[in-house]
């Protein structure tokens, strides 16, 4: 049967309107793909006000947590599905882990719609609605939608975000199950769960010492063999390494301390390399210098006499398998990656394949927290 005019017309407008919904569906779809930071550095929080804040503090930061596992949570006070499932699911968590010092909850209204409604105002009383004891922000004012929402690339209300004790956000999405999220917490919390996407844009996984992730390193006691030191951890990322000369992993592994320090010479980032006499004695800081120099290293050299820094730091916290241990520290002089020793280094040698690895988590450790 031939077709008429008006039917071919209806059969092309069909037609029309179907590739018009494809095209549509692809870019929601690719819109979606797109939201998030997973696998990313989760940015500081660029937040309008705070509410419910620790004592004494006018501000909170992602940086302020370094070390534990946050739990952020964006809402809109006149979001339906905030008060439906993001809240209650946030009161059970924070129930669940009330006394868990690894987990840090945070709010934000993010706010890029109904501005005068979804007002700090109305973030407050939502906290006060929920009981809600921890820190609350606003983010977004009419006319400047929130920038933590365009720095997290979240899709909108409620979203949730999981960062890890490095950093990194490991999950981001509208919805998460108490179930899912207590599961990824406490596998974050044991170090069991791998940052995810590529090593290129997030911090490879210590393969020992993790319980040293997030604290504070203090070398104050350290007796430095330049009486005019200028090495601080502040402001740099610092590789610090225990060596002595009597150990083969440490001749081994002070070359590729060279290597690295000579790879990153123009960017912020140091080295330090702390011998520890063994058995801990007095010793000469020129013998010290001339044998780093020797061993191939010609970076900061301290000296740790009775291990003092060494114990403190590292071997009275856990159970340590070597005193030839490396740290990375950031900018703040916090630990962000250990290796346990004893050696790692540069190679193509087929029987050195665990501490060539090593060597490239080192540095792919450190030019992750360079770009930080």
């Amino acid at each position: 049967m031939a077709l008429t005019c008006k039917t071919k017309f209806n059969f092309r407008l069909i037609s029309l309107l179907a590739i018009i919904l494809s095209i549509t569906i692809f870019n929601a779809s690719a819109q979606r793909a797109e939201l998030g930071i997973l696998g990313k550095p989760a940015p500081s929080w660029i937040v309008d006000n705070w509410t419910n804040l620790p004592a004494d503090a006018e501000s909170i930061n992602v940086s302020d947590y370094r070390g534990k596992v946050i739990y952020l949570y964006c809402f809109q006070s006149w979001c339906p599905g905030c008060h439906k499932y993001g809240f209650p699911t946030l009161q059970k968590l924070i129930a669940s882990y009330k006394n868990n010092k690894d987990v840090e909850f945070v709010a934000v209204q993010t706010t890029f719609e109904g501005y005068h409604t979804n007002t700090f105002e109305s973030a407050q009383r939502t906290a006060k609605q929920y009981e809600l004891n921890i820190p609350i922000g606003h983010s977004g004012t009419a006319g400047k939608r929130s920038q933590l929402m365009r720095d997290y690339r979240t899709g909108g209300t409620p979203w949730t975000i999981i960062i890890d004790q490095a950093g990194v956000v490991q999950y981001n999405d509208f919805h998460i199950k108490v179930a899912q999220a207590t599961d990824l917490i406490d596998k974050l919390i044991l170090n069991e769960e791998k940052p995810v996407d590529n090593i290129n844009s997030t911090m490879p996984l210590s393969r020992g010492g993790r319980d040293m992730i997030g604290k504070k390193f203090d070398i104050s006691e350290l007796q430095f063999t330049n009486e005019n030191n200028a090495f601080k951890l502040a402001g740099k990322v610092s590789l610090i390494r225990w060596w002595t000369d009597t150990c083969p992993f440490c001749s081994a592994s002070l070359p590729a301390i060279e290597n690295l320090r000579e790879t990153f010479a123009a960017d912020a980032f140091q080295t330090l390399a702390v011998y520890h006499p063994k058995p801990p004695r007095a010793v000469e800081t020129k013998d010290i210098l001339s044998t780093a120099k020797t061993l191939g290293y010609t970076g900061d050299v301290a000296i740790d006499i009775n291990w003092d820094v060494l114990t403190n730091n590292y071997l009275s916290t856990g159970d340590r398998s070597a005193t030839s241990v490396s740290f990375i520290l950031d900018q703040q002089g916090i630990v962000r990656f250990v290796h346990p020793g004893p050696e790692f280094q540069k190679s193509a040698d087929l029987g050195k394949t665990q501490e060539n690895k090593d060597y490239q988590d080192i540095k792919s450790a450190i030019e992750f927290l360079l770009r930080e």
